[in-house]
């Protein structure tokens, strides 16, 4: 390697010096450099069919002057180069767009070497323009390598696949676009949901705390109460509309407990099966929704089991007896309830189906064999849902199955699948795995097939496993749950240390508000000296904005993704030599951070206060 590339590489790109480092030194026989027509270098590879070239053997400029000609409407998105060879091509593409950010995909480890020979990174200004640079050893490096590189990417993604390593790397540039597609989905779905739901386990949080306070614990006082008793957990999936009259015998018999998971509640109650209890804890404004006919209908015989992080609406309307468990994700939980006794409170984990949280819960309880039942993970024709259920968007379900995979069925056939369903599949199977002797049986007809059940029909799980009656306990719920006391002085303490703390940082935003318009008309003038001065400044404000408890503790925690994003910026612009252009991002980028920090400090300042009249009395905010 040029010893310009090792100095770049061990500063900017350190794994990609490790990787080099141990590759394996026969590859580079099966690739060799050439001196072209026109007095340039070309690369070929040996492949079965002789040696490709990965360059033009007469004008690779020409070639790649072509291939950049292609590239339309780049705009302002971060183009992912796939293949790098000699680097002609990237090197005619920054002087076609100068100030465009890119990063770099290499299968082939042999040629990314012959490239470090021939090229200096420098040209192509590491971390500054050039981002990330990724090179695959080995098929398993190319999902690490794409989720490592859409982590926290801020901007939409232009791929740029070079024509020759289609046609020379074929197997691995199917695999690589494959492996694209599917991590650039998993990450969006995680930004959405990060987005959509950050901010409202903190609403959710204050405003279910009086509602945690004064109901019972499940995980309390049953003192194995339900220990090796049948439990079936219905989900809403089109098989349950299979097994609808085999439910209503089991539920006369009192033969095992039948809790429902999110919507099948509607199903049930639809058929006339009332269920043992309904669980929940999905924290978006539509999980009323689950519960409107309920609420309707006024409906008081089915007990709710909660968790922490559930939609405050939902607790704030139900009318039958609730009880709850606490979610780990949940952080304002633990921040401001303490236990006045010394036992620790049992935390369940969260996970993208309540069915799995369920079963984790269940199995918790001890209930020994769990039934799933209606738990399809997989469409059936063209159902997508159990019966009776209303508020449900088939349009959704449509464009899910547009997108479908095929998955091994409990028949041992194929079914098809969406990817949601399947990523829901597999945590399942994660939390089934970390149960090692729980009895689980599947008795979804049709329905995908789950890694630790046993797939047996609801008929026959009657026949066989059920043999007892009335084993359900009508007052299951007073007799086995129990209130936890909590530290009311810890409550107290540290809610006044959170108020002080939120009336300094609305201060402190406020100040940075005023520096960051400084800062933007400090840029129009282009007045560099001044900048530096404001830098300065801004570092000072920010330290302080570090220790400041209400943003650490709530603020910087519901915006944890902007955050990342607004460090990774700061991170960047310290390699800006220019303090106008750093100025004039940082300007925008935290401008717009702090917009967001002062709305959620407000709300998040009257969400406290309200919490602490409710549970603390009027004194606390005196």
């Amino acid at each position: 390697m040029l010893i310009e590339n090792v100095q770049v590489l061990k500063k900017f790109y350190p794994d990609i010096l490790d990787v080099m480092k141990h590759g394996d030194e026969s590859e580079s026989q099966d690739t060799r450099i050439e001196e072209a027509k026109n007095q340039l270098w070309t690369m070929a590879v040996l492949k079965d069919t002789g040696w490709n070239y990965l360059h033009s053997k007469y004008n690779p400029i020409q070639e790649a002057e072509r291939f950049v000609q292609s590239m339309e409407d780049v705009g302002e998105r971060h183009v992912l180069f796939y293949g790098v060879g000699l680097g002609y091509h990237i090197d005619l593409f920054r002087e076609k767009y100068p100030d465009a950010t890119f990063s770099v995909y290499e299968p082939n480890l042999a040629t990314f070497y012959h490239f470090l020979e021939k090229k200096d990174l420098n040209e192509w200004s590491p971390k500054r323009i050039l981002k990330k640079i990724m090179v695959e050893r080995e098929p398993a490096d190319c999902k690490k390598n794409l989720s490592d590189f859409t982590n926290l990417l801020r901007e939409e993604i232009y791929l740029a696949i070079f024509p020759s390593y289609q046609r020379i790397f074929e197997e691995e540039t199917k695999r690589f676009f494959a492996t694209f597609k599917e991590v650039v989905y998993e990450a969006r779905q995680l930004m959405q949901t990060n987005r959509l739901f950050a901010k409202r386990t903190a609403i959710n949080g204050f405003k279910n705390i009086p509602h945690i306070i004064d109901t019972p614990s499940i995980l309390e006082g049953n003192q194995g109460a339900f220990h090796g008793k049948p439990a079936i957990l219905v989900a809403a999936g089109p098989s349950l509309n299979d097994e609808i009259a085999r439910l209503r015998q089991i539920k006369k018999n009192g033969s095992a407990y039948i809790f429902s998971v999110g919507s099948a509640l509607n199903s049930l109650l639809s058929n006339g099966i009332m269920p043992d209890a309904t669980f929940s804890y999905d924290g978006s404004v539509m999980n009323k929704k689950v519960f409107a006919k309920v609420l309707r209908e006024g409906i008081s015989q089915i007990p709710l089991v909660f968790g922490s992080t559930i939609g405050f609406e939902t607790l704030q309307e139900y009318p039958g007896k609730m009880v709850n468990f606490f979610v780990k994700s949940d952080y304002v939980m633990r921040l401001f309830l303490k236990r006045s006794d010394q036992e620790g409170s049992d935390y369940i984990d969260s996970f993208m189906s309540i069915a799995t949280l369920t079963l984790q819960l269940l199995a918790k309880l001890g209930f020994s064999p769990i039934i799933l039942v209606g738990q399809n993970f997989a469409f059936r024709a063209e159902e997508f849902y159990a019966a009776g259920i209303e508020y449900i968007n088939p349009i959704a379900g449509e464009k899910r199955k547009a997108n479908a995979v095929e998955v091994k069925d409990v028949y041992g056939g194929t079914v098809q699948s969406s990817r949601l369903h399947t990523n829901m599949r597999k945590e399942m199977e994660g939390v089934i795995e970390s149960f090692k002797n729980m009895d689980i049986i599947n008795s979804t007809k049709g329905g995908a097939h789950i890694e630790g059940t046993v797939f047996l029909p609801l008929e026959r799980v009657m026949e066989e496993r059920l043999h007892q009656s009335n084993i359900v306990e009508s007052d299951w719920l007073d007799k086995h749950a129990k209130l936890i006391r909590y530290d009311y002085d810890h409550l107290k303490r540290f809610s006044r240390e959170m108020l002080q703390s939120s009336t300094e940082l609305a201060k402190l935003l406020n100040r940075f508000q005023d520096l960051i318009e400084e800062m933007k008309q400090l840029v129009r003038t282009k007045n560099r000296k001044q900048l530096e001065i404001q830098f300065q400044k801004f570092d000072k404000l920010f330290d302080k904005l570090q220790k400041n408890k209400f943003n650490l503790y709530l603020i910087q925690t519901i915006n944890n993704v902007s955050f990342k994003l607004i460090m990774k910026m700061l991170d960047e612009v310290r390699l800006l030599p220019d303090p106008v252009r750093k100025a004039d991002r940082v300007s925008k980028e935290f401008g717009n951070y702090l917009e967001i920090c002062s709305e959620d400090t407000a709300l998040l300042t009257a969400l406290l206060e309200e919490m602490c009249m409710k549970v603390l009395g009027q004194e606390i905010l005196s």
